[in-house]
């Protein structure tokens, strides 16, 4: 988040909304345990769901993998993050949402470990879509 000297206002920063950017950025630092319901619209879409920490997604994505096909099981567990792409600065760049439901066009559809890059949300608010 940064500060306009001027007008003592938040201005965005990398195009990301300052206020879901300090929300994530305590879920992250709060360790695996920690959740918060948020709904977000991404390209017209709604996805509603349960914002983890980067490492408890990747653990539940890991798991998926393992069920799916224990041939490649190991791949995603040798992947490090990127600097920057985990969130560990001020700027978390991915929402990372586990069993979210996504809703398009009145269609309901449940999703698994789903991550969202934070500079394409337009719209969130905290809390679930009623009846997922």
């Amino acid at each position: 988040m940064v500060m306009d000297s001027e007008t003592d206002k938040e201005t965005p920063a990398a195009g990301a909304d300052p206020r879901l950017a300090l929300l994530l950025a305590s879920i992250f630092q709060a360790g695996d345990d920690a959740t918060v319901e948020l709904t977000v619209v991404v390209d017209g879409a709604v996805i509603s769901g349960s914002a983890v920490s980067e490492h408890a997604w990747t653990q539940r994505q890991n798991d998926q993998v393992r069920i799916g096909s224990w041939a490649i099981a190991g791949v995603l567990d040798a992947y490090g993050s990127p600097a920057g792409e985990a969130g560990t600065e001020a700027q978390p760049r991915y929402l990372h949402f586990l069993a979210p439901v996504l809703l398009s066009g009145g269609t309901r559809v449940p999703l698994q470990a789903t991550r969202v890059d934070v500079r394409r949300v337009a719209a969130w608010s905290i809390g679930r879509i009623p009846g997922d």
